[in-house]
């Protein structure tokens, strides 16, 4: 198909996660780009994200550790999908998920998940109420001397808030 693809104008190119283990070694990941230069994930950055990646990206970003158990990392990669799912139209389901663990070398942990799966309607619904929930709980930022024991308008410690320029002594540069 790529010539006809070509012909039409569109370009075609793939960028791909490889991980696995040799026995003997540890696993490894990596991320490949289409040019076929590729990084590999570090434990500063124990995972990769292809594809629509800024919407499912921060929680990713505020869970995921080296030190994360390997449940917990599929739950947060069904999370930060489903914010993905919930913002961008041209994402949808279905997804497909192979849990690997270290040194076994095979997996029974593969599932496609649609629609109707129960865990992922449970994680979506329980994802959208309980950040509602937490949300909600943040106290709203005060602008005009409000009582509140956490104020937002206060003098900051390294710059000064913008203010519009009157005349030419006051430009900035």
């Amino acid at each position: 198909d790529g010539e006809s693809l070509k012909q039409s104008g569109v370009e075609f190119n793939v960028s791909m996660l490889i991980g696995g283990q040799i026995r003997g070694e540890s696993m490894r990941l990596f991320q490949v780009y289409s040019a076929g230069n590729f990084i590999e994930a570090t434990p500063e950055t124990p995972y990769f994200q292809i594809g629509e990646s800024k919407y499912g990206k921060p929680v990713l970003d505020r869970v995921i550790t080296p030190q994360t158990p390997l449940n917990e990392a599929a739950k947060c990669a069904l999370v930060s999908m489903d914010s993905t799912l919930k913002s961008n139209l041209s994402v949808g389901l279905p997804l497909d998920m192979v849990v690997y663990e270290v040194d076994r070398f095979q997996t029974d942990k593969i599932v496609c998940i649609d629609e109707n799966n129960p865990y992922y309607q449970m994680m979506h619904n329980n994802w959208g109420s309980k950040l509602r929930e937490v949300f909600d709980s943040i106290e709203d930022p005060m602008w005009q001397g409000e009582q509140t024991d956490i104020p937002l308008m206060v003098e900051a410690s390294r710059n000064h808030p913008l203010k519009k320029i009157r005349n030419p002594q006051e430009k900035l540069v």
